[in-house]
């Protein structure tokens, strides 16, 4: 498959067949697709780890629908139906990888600046206590991390298109992120970023969303 065609037919998917796991050695080369993503100075955050126990993929799930049920409980009871209803809508918005094959969460390692040989979070307080920038560089610097991982997943997400597996980006569970460490072990030190349900689709006949046109969301700067 050419990348283009990757590009375009790609789709969100939510519904998979459970009963086909996916090999590991396809797992991997998804994974290698990833891990040549570019990253700032080349630190390569990334870090991935797979879950492929269904009573573990399940108990995930069934922990963020838990999470967003109790959190419209606690809105309804102050008459806030609004926020009710949105988090009701998360709780299974966010909990439909249940019955998923694989699902991988993606971390980052935190940034150290490779020069200075220190955490970046470091570096960014020195260079605050400068008092010259425009903007507060922290936030920039930071999410460093979290770019170069998106980066390595969309590498995956496409790969993985390419090999007949549907994929899904999502957030939501980041919500229990203190369960999700417990239950996966995963070190203190990484930082969650997101999670990837991975299967063969259900159904081969997904919608495509529409997209705004080109002309809708560029813009040539004139000097």
């Amino acid at each position: 498959m050419d990348l283009d065609t990757a590009i375009r037919q790609r789709r969100s998917i939510r519904k998979y067949k459970s009963d086909l796991p996916i090999p590991r050695e396809d797992i991997e080369a998804i994974v290698e697709a990833g891990r040549w993503a570019p990253s700032s100075t080349n630190i390569q955050p990334w870090r991935f780890i797979v879950v492929e126990d269904r009573e573990t993929i399940s108990a995930m799930a069934r922990a963020v629908y838990d999470e967003f049920q109790a959190l419209s409980k606690l809105a309804l009871g102050k008459g806030e139906r609004r926020l009710a209803a949105f988090c009701r809508f998360i709780r299974g918005y966010g909990s439909f990888f249940a019955e998923a094959p694989l699902v991988i969460v993606a971390c980052a390692k935190p940034y150290e600046n490779p020069v200075l040989k220190m955490p970046m979070a470091t570096v960014v307080e020195k260079v605050g206590e400068l008092e010259h920038m425009e903007v507060d560089i922290k936030p920039i610097v930071l999410d460093t991390v979290q770019k170069s991982v998106a980066m390595a997943v969309q590498n995956m997400l496409l790969k993985a298109h390419s090999m007949g597996y549907g994929t899904c980006v999502m957030d939501a569970p980041i919500a229990i992120e203190g369960t999700l460490r417990e239950m996966l072990d995963i070190d203190d030190d990484l930082q969650l970023v997101m999670v990837v349900p991975m299967g063969v689709p259900e159904s081969a006949d997904v919608e495509a969303p529409g997209r705004l046109a080109v002309g809708e969301v560029i813009r040539y700067h004139q000097a």
